[in-house]
């Protein structure tokens, strides 16, 4: 290898590296959706369910959104879960994702961003894991990002294991 070679890998490297170092340490050029405003908890009551029907959720002053899953859900199964906001809600509304959680265990992973759909609504198919302590309580904590900032509902539910 020549010194000419041997200077222009080296200065390749150094740019790679430096281009690497700037672009790992800079997170806004990850998000395509960055996160602007306060983070608001969403309160519900006791009886609204998921499953079903769905339940009727308030966002702030930016208006409802219906949230809603099939009244039957099995762990390893996929199932459609549907997040329909009013129309004074949708002007306003970004990206919204949905985390399931089981509360005191690790299940790993299972966050979902969902699908903006030609209607309006915002679906995912979603596939939960089974916990092996024959447990059957979630939490869908469901996030919608606003002008207004973040709101976050947690919202519990029980899956089948028949």
């Amino acid at each position: 290898m020549s010194m000419s070679q041997a200077r222009w890998l080296l200065g390749t490297f150094v740019i790679l590296a430096v281009l690497s170092f700037v672009w790992g340490h800079n997170p806004s050029l990850l998000r395509s959706d960055p996160v602007s405003g306060p983070v608001h908890s969403i309160n519900v009551d006791n009886s609204c369910q998921i499953k079903g029907a769905g339940c009727s959720v308030l966002v702030g002053d930016q208006g409802a959104v219906l949230i809603q899953a099939p009244s039957v859900i099995k762990p390893l199964v996929k199932f459609s879960f549907v997040v329909a906001p009013s129309a004074p809600l949708l002007k306003n509304l970004g990206s919204v994702s949905v985390d399931f959680q089981m509360v005191g265990m690790d299940m790993g992973i299972n966050q979902y961003p969902l699908r903006r759909e030609a209607n309006g609504t915002y679906q995912q198919m979603i596939i939960l894991p089974v916990c092996t302590t024959t447990r059957t309580d979630w939490l869908a904590l469901v996030s919608f990002n606003t002008t207004a900032g973040v709101y976050v509902v947690k919202l519990p539910f029980v899956v089948d294991r028949r």
